[in-house]
């Protein structure tokens, strides 16, 4: 028998232990694959998902301080404005209150011209602190914003709201109104005579109605005596 033959029949006649051993190696082998892949698949999905938390809350994180951040611009810009009318109206009770000296002033001025200047200046000074008169003239139209109706007249050729007299100047200060103008609207003269015309009628009709009763009453009489 030669060297090759002897080889061949010792692996043809190994130990079939041996084999077994072999065999279960390898399948143990194959069967930890699916199980370790299994556990990285798991720790991989576990990652990404918090992962995704994290930017889920980061992402709300930064739309709280954008909110934040837009709410205290807007309580900067409100803090502004409210700053800058109190500048403008803080003396508004001030200047109100000399109103009634302008009105004077003004009253007075015909008689006296020494009162011009007092005027020109103390409104020299009011101007510079935001205050405006409000200029009306007359069969100027009836503005419900900046002008006060006391009274109605009877005016020849002034329509319907339009202005007779100025009784009283307004003003505004820093562009709002601080005194309304007060003045007299026209009614036309037409409607006034039409009102008129039906009173006398209606007059002329009572007085008939009492002349027929007094005449009907003096029948009565005589026919009673």
């Amino acid at each position: 028998m030669t060297q090759n033959e002897s080889k061949k029949e010792n692996k043809s006649t190994k130990n079939p232990t041996e084999m077994g051993e072999k065999g279960a190696e390898n399948t143990g082998k194959e069967g930890k694959k699916p199980f370790l892949e299994g556990i990285f698949r798991d720790k991989k999905d576990a990652r990404v998902s918090k992962e995704e938390e994290m930017k889920n809350k980061l992402n709300d994180l930064t739309d709280s301080l954008q909110r934040l951040q837009a709410e205290f611009e807007n309580y900067q810009k409100r803090s502004v404005k409210e700053n800058n009318e109190f500048k403008l109206f803080a003396n508004a009770k001030l200047i109100e209150e000399l109103l009634p000296v302008i009105d004077s002033l003004e009253q007075g001025m015909n008689h006296n011209k020494d009162l011009v200047m007092i005027h020109d200046q103390l409104m020299s000074v009011l101007k510079k602190n935001g205050l405006e008169k409000i200029i009306v003239k007359k069969k100027d139209k009836f503005n419900h914003d900046e002008m006060e109706c006391l009274m109605c007249e009877k005016e020849e050729g002034v329509n319907e709201d339009e202005i007779v007299n100025v009784l009283m100047s307004g003003y505004k200060l820093n562009g709002k109104i601080l005194r309304a103008t007060k003045v007299s609207v026209g009614e036309p003269l037409k409607q006034n005579n039409i009102k008129e015309k039906l009173g006398e009628e209606e007059i002329k009709e009572k007085m008939n109605e009492n002349c027929f009763e007094e005449n009907t009453k003096s029948e009565f009489k005589t026919k009673g005596e």
